[in-house]
């Protein structure tokens, strides 16, 4: 069995429980092991340091848990997916510099997917799995296979609108 830490987001706004009774219900669907965060736009994020076989098994039966235990609420997003240039350096504990200087090297097929102003967003698994393929080790084996399930489950919410 393999630690793995992660956050899970949810719009709860639809349950119409008070802080209270959402942090009780949590913890009786099996969510112990958790940091529960509100927010003031109806929203939660769980943040997780859960044991499993595997990042996927983790993250589905943590998801499981929140939607059995808060009927109406609705999955939002799993992390660590999104990522800066900041984030990719606190990984790899290199400077942000360092970071952009690689993704701007020629032949690396490393893109943001997006940017935010004037910052890059990137998928977290692409760029550990690209600077594996440059000759830069993953630093944390349970951090890539989070990334990954990460990857996946935002994928997979992103079809069902």
């Amino acid at each position: 069995m393999k630690m793995f830490e992660f956050s899970l987001r949810f719009d709860i706004s639809a349950c119409q429980k008070s802080i209270d009774a959402i942090d009780d219900l949590l913890f009786e669907a099996g969510c112990g092991d958790a940091l529960v965060r509100h927010s003031r736009k109806g929203e939660i994020q769980i943040d997780y340091n859960r044991e499993a076989e595997s990042a996927l098994m983790a993250f589905e039966r943590a998801k499981s848990e929140v939607l059995c235990a808060l009927p109406g609420a609705r999955f939002l997003e799993a992390k660590p997916d999104y990522v800066s240039p900041s984030d990719i350096a606190a990984n790899y504990q290199i400077s942000r510099q360092r970071v952009l200087k690689i993704m701007q090297t020629k032949g690396v097929s490393i893109h943001p997917m997006t940017n935010v102003g004037n910052t890059q967003i990137f998928r977290l698994a692409s760029v550990m799995s690209q600077l594996e393929k440059l000759g830069t080790p993953i630093v944390d084996a349970t951090l890539y296979e989070a990334a990954e399930a990460a990857l996946k489950l935002n994928s997979e919410a992103q079809l069902l609108g």
